[in-house]
């Protein structure tokens, strides 16, 4: 008898059945692994974006080469999507070592990137592994998404996206262009619409809620610019744009305003992280005031460091992969916690209001 395993998607479809059957079942030790993994195996950025923690210069953190085939290897088994960063440029990753990996345990790829280092060549290398790529670009007016994007030029990003965001339109492959709501963009909003469609092609927006994650936070605070109702109405505003251009818009920030609008179709390449994604977004809404990250999300920083979020906060720390093993991590002490905490409803303080446990109810 053959000893060979089954095939990716095989495990994949069981995977995701062993999840609804850990959540039907409120079980704290759970049979299901981790689909989705944020892992970079350095922390390295180009950038030196303002309202982020890489503008405080920190050290650049590595995973020891010797240890990473290894953990690739532990970590890539049931995943099947994968983005490559730890707050950081994806594309800083060492392609020649990450990529054969990735098409060894079919994995998809993920890239959010901030699009400096994206060129025509690095793009088509990523092509036959693209789930979903996305560019981080704050706004249309140049001197603000200089100032949000240091040392970032508009004049060189903006066409690179252009043209990835064509390329991508031929192979059916959807690409979002992400921008940080603060201060300065709050006023231009309803242009950033006209911008996306007319300039770069693209058909997708997500508006993302400024974190205290950097040393700027307060003078970079839309709310505190322009207060809720201020930001409330150009919010509203892009909304009316979105719809009129038919423009896709996601907005990830605090109640009343987190929203989800598809006003056109996006191109989709069919496969199993397609289906996956699907099948995860309907145990969402099923299960509402459970964080969809901690049902099958695993961030991983280079030094093994694990968090059940994308975020990362201290608060959530699971344990180390690369000293305790993934299951070890998995279904520790602190993780079975946190499942408890999420079946009861007593979610921990940096849970509360996260876009990421709202977002099934705007689809509900």
């Amino acid at each position: 008898m053959s000893s060979s395993p089954a095939p990716k998607y095989r495990r994949e479809i069981a995977n995701f059945v062993a999840l609804t059957e850990d959540l039907a079942e409120k079980r704290l030790v759970w049979k299901s692994r981790p689909h989705f993994l944020e892992y970079s195996t350095n922390t390295a950025c180009n950038l030196r974006c303002i309202m982020c923690s890489q503008v405080e210069n920190p050290p650049v953190v590595s995973t020891p080469k010797e240890l990473r085939a290894p953990l690739f290897d532990e970590l890539f088994e049931l995943t099947t999507v994968l983005t490559p960063s730890a707050t950081s440029e994806p594309l800083l990753n060492n392609l020649k070592e990450l990529l054969p990996k990735v098409r060894e345990h079919q994995v998809w790829l993920d890239i959010i990137t901030n699009g400096a280092l994206l060129t025509p060549e690095v793009l088509e290398q990523l092509l036959p592994n693209l789930h979903h790529l996305t560019f981080s670009i704050d706004s249309q007016i140049p001197a603000i998404f200089e100032k949000l994007r240091a040392p970032a030029k508009f004049d060189d990003v903006v066409p690179k996206a252009r043209y990835a965001i064509e390329r991508c339109k031929e192979v059916g492959l959807p690409v979002t262009i992400h921008m940080v709501l603060a201060a300065d963009v709050v006023p231009h909003l309803e242009g950033f619409v006209d911008f996306v469609a007319d300039e770069l092609g693209g058909r997708e927006i997500t508006v993302l809620e400024l974190l205290d994650s950097s040393e700027n936070f307060e003078a970079l605070d839309a709310f505190a610019a322009h207060g809720e109702e201020g930001v409330g109405a150009a919010l509203a505003a892009m909304t009316a744009r979105a719809e009129e251009r038919g423009i896709n818009l996601r907005i990830e920030v605090h109640a009343p305003h987190g929203c989800e609008h598809t006003n056109a179709e996006q191109p989709v390449r069919i496969n199993s992280a397609t289906v996956i994604e699907v099948m995860h977004l309907e145990l969402d809404q099923a299960h509402l005031g459970f964080c969809p990250h901690v049902m099958g999300y695993l961030k991983v920083e280079p030094d093994g460091s694990a968090f059940p979020c994308c975020r990362g906060p201290r608060e959530l720390h699971l344990g180390n992969v690369i000293e305790d093993g993934l299951e070890a991590v998995w279904n520790g002490e602190a993780a079975q916690d946190l499942r408890k905490r999420m079946f009861s409803g007593d979610l921990p303080e940096v849970c509360k209001g996260c876009s990421v446990l709202e977002a099934p109810k705007w689809f509900s």
